[in-house]
């Protein structure tokens, strides 16, 4: 039995993971931690109450000794870092929720640090792992050819805009060179990603739809998807424990790490009008955390 302890409740991820952990049979969250950022004083002891997690520890440091591994929930991005940070020394399996961090300093701490301990990393958006996305994959070889891929998502540019991203990087993984904003309409903004073997991706973040939906040409016909998310969180935390039970992610930290490089690169094109490399990005661009948080907070309370 795997004993997990979570971290940070600012948003409805835990009390919406927690039931699909509750299903599985090899793991159980024993214990969690809050900074209270957003929930008010006294929530976490509530919260592990109503959920049957016997133990709410004062500090992250304290929870490290006591759990075989961890999810980091905070809506603050910028402190998903630190708050992993512990665990990534103590040698504790770490699941870091969407977006994994918001700048090029944060992204490359982490990857050293993974690097020096050897511990197992992995997170993201949980449409990486949608039924439907993996059902196209799966098919990826009957498509023949891929010619061009539109995909759309709704909601904010980062905080919810990386589930797109991270949408057609579960069909296609890791490999784009660079973006470009290519139009936008009211909140839409339309952009396109280049992979390094020339397939266009073209991607609307703040779409005027509803669900996400993707769709790939290929030589073989038109294959598409609408995504229902489901069991999207399940199917995450099923890959996380999974990958603890084996010590093997089931992608790279790097590839899981790209969807980041691609946000901060549409962010660029479309401020500047220009196609913006990856390679290019500096340290100074950035999606600021905190001022996500606050904001965050003020809806929540």
């Amino acid at each position: 039995m795997i004993k997990l302890g979570m971290v940070d409740l600012c948003t409805s991820h835990p009390g919406s993971w927690i039931p699909a952990i509750k299903e599985m049979d090899d793991v159980e969250v024993v214990a969690l931690h809050d900074d209270g950022g957003v929930r008010p004083e006294g929530y976490a002891a509530k919260f592990a109450e109503e959920q049957g997690i016997g133990t709410v520890t004062d500090t992250i440091d304290e929870m490290v000794g006591m759990v075989d591994a961890a999810i980091v929930h905070s809506a603050n991005w910028d402190l998903h870092l630190p708050h992993a940070k512990p665990f990534i020394e103590g040698g504790v399996p770490v699941l870091v929720d969407k977006p994994m961090v918001g700048n090029l300093q944060d992204l490359h701490e982490l990857e050293r640090l993974q690097a020096k301990h050897g511990t197992l990393v992995m997170g993201g958006s949980s449409v990486r792992y949608a039924a439907e996305v993996q059902e196209l994959r799966a098919l990826r070889e009957e498509m023949g050819e891929i010619g061009v891929c539109w995909c759309q998502g709704r909601n904010d540019f980062f905080n919810y805009g990386i589930h797109t991203v991270e949408m057609f990087q579960g069909f296609f993984g890791a490999g784009v060179l660079a973006v470009e904003h290519v139009g936008d309409r009211g909140t839409m903004d339309v952009f396109r990603a280049d992979y390094a073997d020339g397939v266009p991706v073209f991607f609307a973040l703040g779409a005027i739809s509803s669900p996400w939906f993707i769709s790939i040409g290929a030589k073989n016909g038109v294959f598409e998807r609408v995504l229902t998310a489901k069991d999207n969180y399940a199917r995450l935390i099923r890959a996380f424990v999974d990958a603890v039970h084996s010590g093997e992610p089931p992608i790279s930290l790097a590839d899981n790490l790209e969807a980041v490089q691609i946000s901060l690169a549409a962010n660029v094109s479309r401020r500047e009008g220009t196609v913006c490399y990856l390679s290019d990005l500096t340290n100074d661009e950035r999606f600021d955390g905190y001022a996500f948080a606050e904001e965050y907070a003020k809806l929540r309370q």
